[in-house]
């Protein structure tokens, strides 16, 4: 059994399709069928199940499936291995938070770049929660994410930093707080959300919950940075980290809504307790520590 087909076969099973995993390995959908077909011919037996253009994997795909993981991880060890440490190369798979990326890891990924210029590093952002899958299905080696403090017995948690949140609105409102006493006035505005699932956007969900706040309308958007172009327009009200809009509140773009409230997220550092930490790894994590705190 090739490696790369039990990759491909791996990628199948975490993306639940075909097209999908292709997209990602950057092959053509007709080499992952073959991958797939090659090793269902080498086994023996069906791995997935394919219900028109929905598959499902079957209970020999599911029983593979854990072998692949265990055997991947060790395949990547011993590429890790080298005769000399300071020598580093390989890759590394890092899931982090939009934020972190565009605001806090340039100078960390600077700073490694400069020492490890071999490593391939992939950079994968998304919301919390699909990172945190991401890391029990092994697509990335580590996270690091803004959120609330994580409480998980499967995973390693470091808490490097906290991160203020805050309220803005665009120039015209005149609205001065967001609480229960004036909750009929903040009623009539606009709030502008981030994705479901994210954290901010449950955080904020139930704040207002709590506070007897239902906003006549919403807005709903996956990036930030249309999100903070609408509140530049007047569109509405949204709360986002202050890294991402201190820049807009300094040339008063924006203004900060409850300044004498304090609303703060954490950077953590996470990665699952059975997950192989090769010394590449190790490096970009004390990178991280040290210059995220």
């Amino acid at each position: 059994m090739e490696i790369r087909k039990l990759k491909t076969f791996k990628k199948v099973v975490e993306f639940k399709s075909f097209s999908k995993a292709a997209k990602e390995l950057n092959y053509g959908q007709s080499t992952v069928t073959e991958h797939v077909q090659s090793l269902e011919r080498e086994i023996g037996a069906a791995l997935f199940d394919r219900l028109g253009k929905k598959i499902s994997v079957t209970s020999v795909g599911e029983e593979l499936y854990g072998y692949v993981v265990e055997l991947l991880d060790t395949y990547n060890k011993i590429k890790n291995i080298s005769a000399d440490k300071e020598i580093l190369n390989g890759h590394i798979s890092i899931g982090v938070s939009e934020s972190i990326i565009v605001y806090r890891l340039q100078p960390v990924l600077s700073k490694f770049r400069e020492k490890y210029p071999k490593v391939n590093i992939t950079l994968i952002s998304d919301n919390c929660l699909r990172l945190k899958e991401k890391l029990y299905t092994g697509q990335v080696d580590l996270n690091l994410t803004l959120e609330p403090a994580i409480a998980s017995k499967d995973l390693v948690v470091d808490k490097i930093n906290e991160e203020p949140l805050v309220f803005i609105s665009g120039g015209e409102n005149n609205l001065d707080k967001i609480s229960a006493e004036n909750k009929d006035e903040v009623n009539k505005e606009c709030f502008i959300f981030t994705e479901k699932e994210c954290a901010i956007r449950n955080f904020l969900e139930n704040y207002l919950y709590n506070k007897g706040i239902s906003p006549k309308s919403t807005l709903e958007f996956s990036n930030t940075e249309a999100i903070k172009q609408c509140v530049v327009s007047n569109l509405g009200i949204s709360l986002l980290p202050l890294m991402c809009v201190e820049d807009l509140i300094k040339d008063k773009k924006v203004r900060r809504i409850g300044e004498d409230e304090e609303i703060k997220f954490l950077i953590q550092l996470s990665y699952h307790k059975n997950k192989w930490l090769s010394p590449l790894l190790k490096e970009f994590m004390k990178y991280s520590l040290e210059m995220l705190s």
